[in-house]
């Protein structure tokens, strides 16, 4: 879960009929097929919405190539309004006609609410910090297909096989530090740093110094695909590991990254998170002191997106599908690289930033269409092991 801030101008409101909202995904199961939903391809549906203009490709268009946006949309969005008002700010001023409503709130809220909405749901479309959560509500059955340009521009590996969802940034876990207190610790120099994950638990130099968020999305995501690639046995080790040495634990993901960039004494020197945290400052300040390095072929590396995906029921299909395309140009990738420090998923367009390009990562194969869909079960191994905040 990302911090989360309510958006002023367009945020709408909750129906009275969720007091219940932050019930567990899991005590919600079956709720959706109680209500309806129509996952595949209903009249009207957004997978038969032909493009106002240009299709997207893998090797990119602009939004000039693409079709107006015009009308109502509303986006219920696990993402924070800091990461992605950006862009929805710069299509409100492209097109006078557009009203973008936004209801931000952490990924779990969404999820429940949607499914206790079920095709009553005022959401056009669920944006969603992971694909966890995506999978989740593609399992109840609370999504419909995308257009086909839009599937066949993303890679296989960044969507739903069917195009139930699909990834519109990337987003890599890393190892975040501080350049200017490297000499307060036992590490001679950042080349010294481990390539391992394993090591940021078991190796005594971290003890008292590192950081990590347990609540986060995207935490919760690489410890689903440790115990897919590692066991669930080797990850509790992982944990338990972790835990003795005496981590920092935030609830949120820019107060860690400022804390490793502001360097006081008691302050982490590293974290475990996602490298855009770190480039997000960087960004802002060029002679920020705030590093980012990466591990090699594990599940430290994980590669990630943040997506979208259609809600069952939409009053404007054209316009929904046409949203997602807009995300998927070059424009609205280039805004997440440049403003948000995160990456690409669409082939065809260039990373912009200090980081290294996707293309040098040693990212472990991973399927994020198979990830695990159940959105409690690492939070329940993380609980059990001693990490909650």
């Amino acid at each position: 879960m990302e911090d989360n801030q309510r958006g002023r101008d367009h945020t709408i409101g909750r129906r009275p009929f969720l007091a219940a909202a932050g019930a567990s995904v899991a005590g919600l199961t079956g709720l959706a097929g109680c209500l309806g939903g129509n996952g595949g391809n209903p009249a009207g549906a957004v997978a038969d919405a032909e493009p106002l203009g240009e299709p997207v490709t893998s090797s990119g268009v602009t939004w000039d190539d693409l079709g107006d946006l015009e009308g109502e949309l509303t986006i219920y969005s696990g993402r924070t309004a800091d990461q992605i008002d950006l862009v929805f700010d710069a299509l409100e001023e492209r097109y006078d006609d557009l009203t973008i409503g936004r209801d931000y709130d952490d990924n779990n809220t969404q999820v429940n609410s949607l499914m206790q909405e079920g095709e009553a749901t005022p959401a056009d479309v669920f944006y969603s910090q992971d694909p966890g959560a995506l999978e989740a509500v593609r399992a109840e059955d609370l999504v419909q297909a995308l257009p086909a340009d839009v599937v066949d521009a993303v890679p296989a590996s960044y969507r739903h096989p069917d195009g139930l969802w699909t990834g519109v940034s990337g987003r890599v876990r890393s190892i975040l530090y501080n350049e200017d207190r490297l000499d307060e610790t036992d590490f001679d120099d950042a080349d010294d740093l481990p390539s391992d994950i394993f090591a940021y638990a078991e190796d005594s130099r971290f003890e008292g110094i590192i950081s990590t968020r347990p609540n986060s999305g995207t935490f919760r995501g690489f410890i689903q695909a440790m115990v897919e690639l590692e066991g669930e046995e080797t990850t509790r080790g992982w944990v338990r590991d972790f835990m003795d040495q005496d981590p920092q634990l935030f609830s949120g993901g820019s107060d860690q990254a400022e804390a490793i960039n502001r360097g006081g004494d008691d302050d982490p020197i590293f974290a475990l998170g996602n490298s855009y945290y770190g480039a997000r400052l960087v960004n802002e300040d060029p002679t920020a002191p705030i590093r980012v390095t990466f591990t090699q072929g594990d599940a430290g590396a994980l590669f990630s997106v943040a997506g979208v995906a259609a809600t069952p029921t939409v009053d404007d299909p054209e316009l929904v599908a046409e949203f997602v395309r807009h995300l998927l140009a070059i424009e609205g990738q280039e805004a997440m690289m440049e403003d948000n420090g995160e990456f690409p998923v669409i082939e065809g367009v260039d990373y912009v930033g200090d980081l290294p390009n996707p293309a040098d990562l040693d990212s472990p194969e991973f399927d994020l269409s198979g990830f695990d869909m159940d959105l409690q079960s690492a939070s329940r191994l993380l609980e059990e092991e001693g990490m909650e905040v």
